[in-house]
């Protein structure tokens, strides 16, 4: 399986709606999501359906700033925990738990930050 580069699609401008392209192998990427894996000292944790932009043709993935923040805070919210053993989070899920305990435009700033 060859490893996951995060790069932010931040630095590749999206225009008026036009398809961004594999800055790589000049393919059009597609929506897609993908599991990102990370250690917390000797424990394995796998983020599930994070949304990605990638290449179907070279395999190159792209993360958006956004979720790369938000799959950060996933990770340091887990080592406050001080988890003892493999963990397997679910992207979506946890936004929506997120969002459940914050105040309403606590919620819009969250949406925001994911759907920019």
């Amino acid at each position: 399986m060859r490893s996951m580069k995060l790069i932010s699609t931040n630095k590749i401008v999206y225009k008026g709606g036009l398809i961004m392209k594999c800055v790589f192998c000049g393919h059009q990427l597609a929506k897609d999501t993908q599991t990102i894996e990370r250690r917390i000292k000797t424990h394995l944790v796998c983020v599930k359906n994070v949304p990605v932009d990638s290449c179907h043709f070279c395999g190159e993935v792209y993360v958006d700033d956004n979720i790369v923040s938000v799959t950060n805070q996933i990770l340091h919210f887990l080592k406050d925990q001080q988890i003892s053993n493999n963990v397997v989070v679910d992207f979506k899920t946890f936004l929506e738990q997120s969002a459940a305990n914050l105040n309403n435009d606590s919620k819009r700033e969250l949406h925001n930050l994911v759907t920019a």
